[in-house]
């Protein structure tokens, strides 16, 4: 992830690329997707993916939802600034 792109964006891209690859034919859970968003997010966000690695089951949790929480800690984030 760019430091300047902002999480709605970025998950964007995320999506229209793992669309692509379902489309395609790959098997491609919506927890891979998550795990891989995670660690590929700027290190701004490090705290974030912690507590949601930690606190959450992302066998449960939607895309969606992650999206949203990552959302909400960038608005957090951009106030403090």
């Amino acid at each position: 992830m760019k430091e300047s792109a902002s999480i709605s964006d970025y998950f964007s891209g995320i999506l229209a690329v793992s669309n692509k690859l379902k489309i395609n034919g790959e098997k491609l859970e919506d927890v891979r997707i998550m795990e891989k968003t995670l660690h590929s997010l700027d290190p701004k966000f490090k705290h974030m993916v912690v507590t949601i690695e930690e606190t959450k089951d992302l066998e449960t949790m939607m895309i969606k939802q992650l999206q949203g929480s990552l959302q909400a800690y960038e608005e957090k984030h951009k106030k403090k600034q």
